[in-house]
């Protein structure tokens, strides 16, 4: 499975480094994920919201991902921009149902913009609900699960549970890895996961 977390001008460090340092440790294990730092136009670099440099991004090709984690960070000056929620809304389209957008804390919010919430159930930093609303129905819970849209809130360490249960979810078996890796960061699942009922 490969997971892919967008980088971006203004991205949220640890947004993006944690969820993506869960899938890493998971492949490390024998897990089959594949996580990449990736970018929607193909810059090869950004600066993060702290000053943080990355380098050696790759291209984002919706035709082989299964996930694509969107980071919170300087996310209206992005909204303002326009370019990421129009290169968002064209990569659902491109991946269509096969692929999982996964928003972790405020990055829901540019998946509101893109058109690709649209009165659905998501979450976001507790700061951004009033933001969020104009878009989704918002839910006050740690990860919200509608199928191909997963969003998560909120706070800093919200994207590890996020990829834990993303982990969960989508591997079968996975769940005793799973407890693994949270033996091995130190950090145990928290809030609950809402789920849309199916009776």
């Amino acid at each position: 499975m490969r997971i892919d977390v967008l980088m971006f001008e203004g991205v949220a460090e640890v947004d993006a480094l944690a969820t993506y340092a869960v899938f890493a440790n998971a492949r490390s294990r024998g897990l089959e994920v594949e996580p990449r730092l990736v970018t929607a136009d193909g810059a090869r670099e950004v600066t993060g919201c702290y000053g943080t440099k990355f380098a050696d991004l790759e291209r984002w090709d919706p035709s082989s991902a299964r996930v694509l984690a969107v980071s919170g960070g300087w996310i209206l000056e992005e909204i303002e921009r326009g370019v990421i929620p129009r290169q968002l809304a064209e990569a659902k389209a491109a991946g269509g149902d096969q692929l999982i957008l996964a928003g972790i804390d405020s990055g829901s919010l540019l998946l509101g913009a893109a058109g690709l919430i649209n009165g659905r159930p998501a979450t976001t930093h507790r700061a951004d609900y009033g933001r969020l609303a104009e878009w989704a129905e918002v839910i006050d819970a740690r990860i919200v699960d509608d199928g191909d849209l997963v969003t998560c809130g909120s706070g800093w360490l919200a994207g590890i549970d996020l990829a834990y249960w993303l982990l969960e979810r989508e591997l079968d078996g996975a769940a005793t890895e799973v407890v693994a890796l949270e033996q091995w960061t130190g950090r145990d699942r928290q809030g609950t996961v809402w789920r849309r009922s199916l009776l």
